[in-house]
């Protein structure tokens, strides 16, 4: 019973493996956000003038 009364732990009684696994998925979340939001941080294109566009 020593095995079953393991996993049988409360919900607030977090391990390590517990923090270390959400530590990881935090880390991947926010490399995945700044990838997708580096486009903020470029400089603006080059544009065709309005002038030429127009024609």
């Amino acid at each position: 019973m020593r095995g079953l009364n393991r996993l049988a732990r409360g919900a607030t009684q977090l391990g390590f493996v517990d923090i270390l696994t959400a530590a990881i998925l935090l880390g991947i979340l926010l490399y995945a956000a700044t990838l997708q939001f580096s486009v903020y941080n470029r400089p603006p294109a080059a544009t065709t003038p309005t002038a030429a566009a127009s024609r």
